[in-house]
């Protein structure tokens, strides 16, 4: 009897040791993306032939996209980390990036009390904080903000650490690894970034600089901004500076945006401490929970002897169906001066669905899209 009684006593302990294991590890994988596509208009000079365009596009409000993000509880307040992320055209069902699967995040890290570390290709936290400075989001035709701003969106090779909010604020710093041997700098990219929210007052600033393989040249970037809750909407600034250099690097380095200028061969000079320097304004108003609108101005200087500014007007029209789908519309007038080119792009829009107007040439655009979150 005591045999038998001490038998079911050590097996119970063990189940019960067993059960408090797997409940103390508990994990998760999550599914969940975005379908983006609108019908779009565009006019403008392009090789002094007057141009318009009808496309159905993707990408307009947010880039499609699907992903994984899991987490992992490993006791004492800590959890193990992912998340994957591939980028693709809804309109062809094809992957935007040719050569990488997970073109837009593939990392894996640690959280607990004291932060979060992460290893891998990863956002800047000045392409994950923009939309909180702009009306837009920091797309659509209308954004003049994400159209002349030229921030890095992705790192690869990317250590991070994040911090804990405290008084509703959190930092963030960034090292990407070079990979260059004999070297730390070259090809290495840095970033530190704070955001804080404040009552109805957001703030940010974040930094990034990125040396080519030698450590002789560095792309570097500015952004600031803030949004002020108003109650029936919000007012937002935004400010974006960027030195137009470009490095020679091809891996962790900085490639420009789906969209933008290419400093390194377009109408923009490289020249070192030449900057571009955009000024956003915007505001929008919420009706009632479905129905809200926006506008905004948005202009970008060049500092070089150039000249090649632009400004852009823009205003949007969102009309939430559910939590997870919108109709939204926009229209936007973009002015370029001397031989700047600048043109009418969305969150990442795929390439030949806008144009590109000719050096010193206006462009119209408007669009009407539908966005659904899954």
């Amino acid at each position: 009897m005591v045999k038998k009684r001490t038998i079911g006593l050590l097996t119970a302990s063990v189940l019960g040791a067993g059960l408090s294991t797997a409940a103390h590890a508990q994990s998760s994988v999550t599914l969940y993306g975005v379908l983006d596509m609108f019908g779009g208009y565009q006019n403008a000079k392009v090789s002094g032939k007057n141009t318009s365009l009808v496309t159905l596009g993707n990408n307009g409000e947010m880039t499609s996209r699907w992903g994984l993000r899991g987490t992992e509880d490993l006791g004492g307040g800590y959890h193990a980390n992912f998340q994957l992320e591939n980028g693709f055209d809804p309109g062809t069902g094809s992957v935007q990036n040719s050569y990488r699967f997970f073109d837009r995040q593939a990392w894996v890290g640690v959280s607990g009390p004291y932060g979060e570390l992460r290893f891998g290709r990863q956002n800047t936290p000045m392409f994950a904080w923009s939309g909180n400075l702009d009306a837009f989001s920091a797309a659509t035709y209308a954004s003049g903000y994400n159209g002349f701003a030229n921030w890095q969106a992705r790192v690869d090779n990317d250590i991070s650490y994040q911090s804990p909010k405290f008084a509703g604020t959190q930092a963030e710093l960034h090292y990407s690894v070079g990979g260059k041997a004999g070297t730390l700098a070259g090809n290495a990219v840095y970033q530190a970034a704070v955001q804080s929210k404040q009552g109805p007052v957001y703030m940010a600033f974040a930094y990034l600089n990125a040396a080519n393989a030698t450590a002789t040249n560095r792309v570097q970037e500015v952004m600031a901004g803030a949004n002020v809750d108003y109650g029936l909407g919000k007012v937002y600034f935004g400010y974006f500076r960027a030195n137009d250099v470009i490095s020679s690097t091809t891996g962790n380095a900085l490639s420009n945006p789906a969209g933008k200028y290419d400093p390194s061969v377009g109408v923009v000079g490289n020249t070192a401490g030449n900057w571009h320097s955009t000024f956003s304004l915007s505001a929008d108003f919420r009706f009632n929970p479905f129905l809200s609108v926006g506008a905004g101005y948005a202009y970008t200087k060049d500092s070089s002897a150039l000249g090649n500014d632009a400004g852009e007007f823009g205003a949007i029209v969102n009309y939430d169906l559910s939590k997870a789908t919108r109709i939204y519309a926009t229209v936007a007038d973009l002015k370029n001066y001397h031989g700047a080119a600048f043109k009418l792009v969305g969150a990442s829009i795929t390439s030949g669905t806008y144009l590109t107007p000719g050096a010193g040439q206006s462009e119209f655009g408007a669009q009407i899209g539908f966005r659904h979150l899954f």
